[in-house]
């Protein structure tokens, strides 16, 4: 076992060490598998509580998959620990008390670190509240068993203790905004650990409440200090307790003062789930009422407050108000809840309350679980048997109390039994009599008929005996049904003991016994001649006569539908004795019979001639009874179209086979099928409701079982599209079709492209979403897709140019139609051919003649969907945003799934207007995001081949490739080898002026070896593209590829004569350099300068940066005067003049640190030439030699020098100009100016 714990402590010891993430989660997942497997102590679990301190310290890393991984281990080992722990034995509750003592140790860890995830903490959460109660219960078992485990379980609920209020911490502050760990989900789930905690810090001895009915998951008396005993805890103390359950409720209360004080903004969510929290602690714990009722009050009070109302948060505590004022123990509040109650208009509901809490009150232990529900079924009646059992008593009290019909005056009722509450109290076998005999009683005797009769013959009282004696209850016939329906279900019919109930299933119930037959039967008889025309009657000499009527036409026709409707209204004795399908099949059978379809309603011969036929009225009978329950009878108008198509297949395959020649399309045969198809729908569509879920699959289903999808269910699906609740069934409509029916793939997916580029934003978004998501994936689908894309975002160009394109668009298709043409009438010569060649093969002969009416109808169902999608109206200007995004978006979602789609993009962006250039440079952003997590490099590869007017797209997408996806990057995000693609796409492309431009987001990514070579063209770019790049390079977050000293060094070392204007260029980026402060401090000018003077070849712009340097930063003179050192000993007058030039500038400037220089350092030629550039420099040199020497004495000079200083040309002058002045005059001239008189100062 010592081997088994080092080992776990040494893999841990290497997590906390591990440099990824994923190093850490591969060493811990050894851990859980010693743990969970190897360990050798067994339920002790020595092995995980060996290394509880390192857990702790691991749960601290910022690994937010480690930490949830050490939470769930420690929560498994729990519960497993906790459940052995019911042995009572000193070791297992040993183990569980120090593993739960881990655990909320973990939790209370990852509380407290403000770095832990939103995820992390609500699990943490979660499982301090699952093992709550477990770790009370362990915690009493060990108070109970030995003084040996005192100490763990001492440890345990500690750490318990801690957890909680830390929790209660977090419920005091409200939720922040965003996914933090201090979160909405965080909050409401430390809220629901309080609640907890007070239920169990509490005593429920007094818990006579009524169940919640929004938390009838609750379990009041689950666990609760009613489970300590007298006064043998040391641990578990009671009273310490009840005041920890009244401080953590305290915490809860103030949070609804809070924010009834409006201190504490809550969002309605969270302010619910208090209210109704806290009003269900006030009903199961009654002793906290007092705390919990003014808080309440109080926030009702401030949400009726004009300015703060909220009629939600009123009805809310208006709820909770009314349950717990029919408590007892709110009766001292009972005048101020009464008063809010009926301020909201709630009087009558609080006078109830009232009332309710003065009756005896229930005792409620505990909320039934679904495990003791399941229990309690077992063995109970089933539903058919307890109908079964009430019928028999039914009836056998009915034969005690029998009606006898064949009295016409039935006793008079009592006037207090035919009123409501009579009725309501009379049993059901009496509520029948009186119905029965009230019938009974007002019916009419009708007037006799000519014909007499006295007696019915036997045979004929027999037949009348036989059909009431099969007359059978309702309720036995449901019974039946249900217990049919029941054991339908295979699951049910493998159960032994529903195979017994079963074998007993309840016989069908009679309506009328032995002796009610009888006298029904006489009552019938005697009433016999109210038979208007009697088929059967007996002449005075008791013979039988039978009157027929005569057979006709209108006669079989009228007994034909009458047959019909019987069996259509004949649907609840057929549904019970399960022959639906027999039922429909006849009925469509019968509707499709040549003889009703030929006939109108009045048995008419209906005109074939018409072009316009109508619905035949039989299938309007039929159709509209299924209108009339359709979610019940849609399988009968599905069946009747379907025997329809199948009619007019045989009809045009039989005109066929006897005409002898194949029909062109056979479309007139269809048109019955077209009629029925388009009535039915059509009136389904206007009684159905859009909105509900059930109609809309309904709808979609019966739309699938066509046989086939004529143009008018495709223009009534089109319709629905007019509303905005009918935009979801249409999609759906049109995107099953796509996928399932080959036949009209083509025009449905014409019909949702068109609502992709449609002008509402609603329907636009929903087609898209169909289309990228769930038919672009579609092989046979995605080139049609994106032809129609790609044709969208050509329409954005200029008008001259998408004219043109349009034209060649049209001779292709003119010249594609004419091909079609051709093939047309080749294809109907050589079909005929065939049909000759080929007249003895029926076979072939019917599938031909098939295929041709398929092939009318797929024509028909084209041109229609081409006429909807010819509504897009491409040839409108795109001068508004809301033109371009409607032609744009569907190309964007086809980007996001297949990003070589790009290219067409970036083409058509090159020849577009500026107003359609603004819109797709913002709406391919989100676009470019999305690409950019799939990988940068593929996006890079889309851009090759762009026009020069598409410089700036490109240029955006490459910005937004480049920026930093988390603050925690680094500033160069840009990865190596995006780098290098965007450096490929620059050197295919050198030849589209300033394209160097695409380099500009990714520069401080590029090494100094290769961007150095690149700073003439960067340097050639315009002003502003020019100040951007260099403030990329500039600006860049450290580490820097290229440090700000290495590009103003490079800067330098421009060759000057690559062009005329290249020193003006450089001369401006030095500057732009120099401006950048923060990249460029006096150090590091400093810096840069000394380089400068000691390079081998001095750079021509070197001075000119160090007057630049000096000029910015005055502090630095006495640095310059060391560095013009450096220059003298350099000879610098025997370089270029420019570098000449520029040393005397630099030293007037910086004088007087300059002096001590120029009369000690500087040969006499070269002073006398400075002198003679900068005449006023002679006075100040002369005064400075007066004063400079040791206390103020002059300074020891040679004569050469000494004769200099005393030209009387300088000797005459009075004036003394001012120090600034000469610093004024170098700032404006430029020792390259001088130099270079053509080149002006920059």
């Amino acid at each position: 076992m010592e081997g088994a714990e080092r080992e776990v402590a040494a893999l841990l010891e290497k997590v906390q060490g591990a440099s990824s993430n994923a190093e850490q989660m591969d060493l811990f997942r050894h851990v859980q598998e010693i743990v969970t497997h190897r360990d050798p102590s067994g339920p002790e679990r020595r092995v995980l509580r060996s290394v509880f301190p390192l857990l702790g310290q691991l749960a601290q890393l910022q690994n937010t998959t480690l930490v949830a991984s050490i939470l769930q281990l420690v929560a498994q080992e729990a519960a497993a620990a906790s459940a052995t722990a019911n042995t009572a034995s000193s070791e297992a509750v040993g183990a569980a008390s120090a593993i739960l003592a881990g655990l909320y140790e973990v939790c209370h860890t990852v509380l407290l670190l403000s770095y832990s995830t939103e995820k992390n903490v609500v699990l943490a959460l979660q499982l301090a509240l699952s093992n709550l109660h477990s770790s009370f219960q362990i915690v009493l078992r060990a108070e109970s068993i030995d003084s040996r485990v005192d100490m763990e379980a001492k440890s345990c609920w500690g750490a318990t203790v801690r957890c909680v209020e830390a929790t209660a911490d977090v419920v005091a502050n409200p939720p922040e905004t965003g996914d933090n760990n201090r979160s909405v989900m965080v909050w409401l789930r430390a809220w629901k650990l309080l609640e907890s905690g007070v239920m169990l810090f509490s005593t429920a001895q007094d818990a006579s409440v009524y169940r919640d009915p929004m938390r009838s998951n609750v379990q009041p008396n689950a666990c609760s200090l009613d489970r300590l005993s007298g006064g043998n805890q040391t641990i578990l103390v009671k009273t310490q307790l009840e005041e920890f359950g009244v401080f953590l409720l305290q915490r809860l209360c103030g949070v609804v003062g809070a924010a009834a004080e409006s201190k504490v903004t809550l969002a309605r969510r969270e302010m619910s789930v208090a209210i109704n929290s806290v009003s269900l602690l006030a009903a199961a714990r009654p002793q906290h009422m007092p705390h919990i009722l003014p808080g309440l009050i109080s926030l009702s009070n401030a949400v009726a407050t004009p300015g703060r109302e909220d009629a939600v948060m009123q009805k809310t505590l208006t709820a909770n108000l009314v349950k717990l004022l029919s408590h007892p123990a709110a009766q001292p509040f009972a005048d101020e809840v009464t008063d809010i109650l009926i301020a909201v208009g709630a009087s009558q509901r609080a006078f109830a309350a009232i009332s309710k809490s003065k009756e005896q009150r229930r005792r409620y232990t505990n909320a039934p679980t679904e495990a003791s529900l399941r229990r309690a079924r077992i063995g109970k009646r089933t539903a058919a048997q307890s109908i079964t059992e009430r019928v028999e008593n039914a009836n056998a009290h009915a034969k005690r109390r029998r009606v006898n019909l064949s009295e016409s005056s039935a006793a008079p009722m009592s006037r207090e039994k035919v009123t409501h509450d009579g009725i309501v109290n009379m049993q059901a076998v009496e509520v029948a009599n009186l119905v029965l005999e009230s019938f009974a009683s007002d019916m009419p005797t009708p007037a006799p008929s000519n014909l007499q009769l006295e007696l019915v013959p036997s045979a004929l009282k027999t037949r009348m005996s036989a059909l009431l004696a099969k007359l059978a209850t309702p309720s036995s016939a449901l019974a039946i049904e249900k217990s049919a329906k029941r054991m339908r279900d295979p699951r049910l019919r493998r159960d032994p003991k529903l195979q017994t109930q079963n074998k007993e299933q309840p016989a069908l119930v009679p309506i009328f016994d032995d002796s009610a037959v009888e006298e029904v039967s006489d009552w019938i008889s005697k009433n016999a001649a109210t038979i208007a025309e009697p088929l059967v009657s007996v002449s005075e000499d008791n013979v039988v006569q039978v009157h027929l009527k005569a057979e006709t036409a209108a006669w079989q026709h009228e007994m034909a539908i009458d047959a019909l409707v019987r069996i259509l209204e004949n649907e609840y004795g057929v549904k019970i004795r399960g022959d639906e399908a027999l039922r429909e099949g006849i009925v469509c059978r019968l509707a499709s019979s040549p003889w009703l379809l030929s006939t109108d309603e009045k048995n008419k011969p209906v005109s074939q001639s018409d072009v316009s036929p109508k619905l035949p009225f039989v299938y309007q009978k039929i159709l509209d009874f299924v209108l009339g329950d359709y979610s019940v009878r849609s399988t009968l108008a599905t069946n009747v179209l379907c025997q329809e198509y199948i009619r007019a297949t045989a009809s045009q395959l039989s005109r066929a086979t006897d005409e002898g020649i194949v029909p062109p399309g056979g479309a007139a045969d269809y048109q019955i099928y077209r009629i029925s198809a388009n009535y039915f729908f059509g009136a389904l569509q206007k009684k159905m409701n859009l909105s509900s879920s059930a109609d809309k699959k309904l709808f979609g289903s019966l739309v699938a079982q066509l046989p086939r999808i004529p143009v008018e269910i495709l223009r009534l699906v089109t319709s629905l599209f007019s509303e905005k609740s009918g935009i979801v069934l249409g999609i759906t409509l049109l995107r099953d079709l796509c996928k399932e029916r080959k036949a009209c793939q083509m025009p449905c997916l014409l019909l949702l492209l068109r609502f992709t580029c449609h002008e509402d934003e609603h329907y636009r978004n929903s087609a898209i979403r169909c289309v990228a998501n769930q038919l672009y994936g579609i092989g046979a689908l995605k080139s049609d897709i994106e032809g129609f894309a790609i044709k969208l975002v050509n329409s954005l160009r200029e008008p001259v140019q998408v004219n043109d394109l349009n034209a060649t668009e049209k001779d292709e298709e003119m010249s594609e139609a004419v091909d079609g043409a051709e093939n047309g009438e080749s294809t109907h010569i050589r079909d005929a051919s065939e049909a000759v060649e080929l007249e003895n093969n029926w076979l072939k002969n019917q599938v031909q003649r098939i295929t041709l009416a398929e092939v009318d109808s797929n024509h028909e169902l084209q041109a229609y969907a081409e006429e909807v999608q010819g509504e897009a109206e491409l040839s409108k200007p795109s001068d508004n945003e809301t033109e371009i995004l409607r032609r744009l978006e569907l190309y964007l979602a086809l980007c996001a799934k297949k990003p070589s789609l790009l290219t067409h993009m970036v083409a058509s962006y090159a020849y577009a207007s500026e107003t359609v250039r603004q819109v797709v440079f913002r709406a391919i952003e989100k676009l470019i995001k999305h690409l950019k997590q799939r990988g940068s490099v593929n996006v890079v590869a889309q851009l090759h081949g762009y026009e020069p007017n598409a410089l700036g797209l490109v240029c955006h997408i490459i910005q937004i490739l480049s920026l930093r996806g988390r603050p925690n990057e680094p500033s160069t995000s840009a990865t190596d080898e995006l780098v290098q693609q965007i450096l490929e796409l620059y050197r295919s492309h050198e030849h589209i002026p300033d394209s160097i431009s695409v380099l500009i987001p990714v520069l401080p990514s590029i090494r100094g070896d290769v961007l150095f070579p690149l700073l003439p063209h960067l340097l050639s770019l315009p002003p502003a593209r020019l100040s951007v790049a260099m403030t990329r390079l500039l600006e860049a977050m450290p580490p820097q590829v290229v440090a700000p000293i290495d590009l103003l060094v490079a800067l330098h070392h421009v060759d000057l004569k690559s062009e005329p204007s290249m020193q003006k260029k450089v001369i401006n980026a030095i500057n732009i350099c120099v401006e950048h402060r923060h990249a460029f401090p006096s150090d590091v000018l400093l810096h840069v300068c000394r380089v400068l003077v000691q390079e081998e070849r001095i750079s021509k712009l070197s001075l000119r940066t160090l007057i630049l340097s000096v000029t910015a930063y005055p502090t630095l003179q006495k640095d310059m005067a060391s560095l013009l050192n450096i220059l003298i000993e350099r000879r610098v007058w025997e370089m270029e003049d420019a570098l000449w030039k520029g040393f005397v500038k630099c030293s007037a400037l910086i004088q007087p640190a300059s002096f001590p220089l120029l009369l000690h350092k500087l040969p006499v030629p070269q002073l006398d030439l400075l002198l003679t550039e900068e005449k006023e420099l002679r006075v100040l040199l002369r005064e400075f030699a007066f004063t400079a020497g040791p206390d103020g004495q002059p300074l020891d000079l040679p004569s050469e020098i000494n004769a200099l200083l005393e030209d009387p040309q300088e000797v005459k002058l009075e004036g003394v100009p001012d120090i600034e002045e000469p610093e004024m005059k170098v700032e404006k001239t430029d020792p390259v100016d001088v130099d270079d008189g053509a080149q002006p100062s920059n």
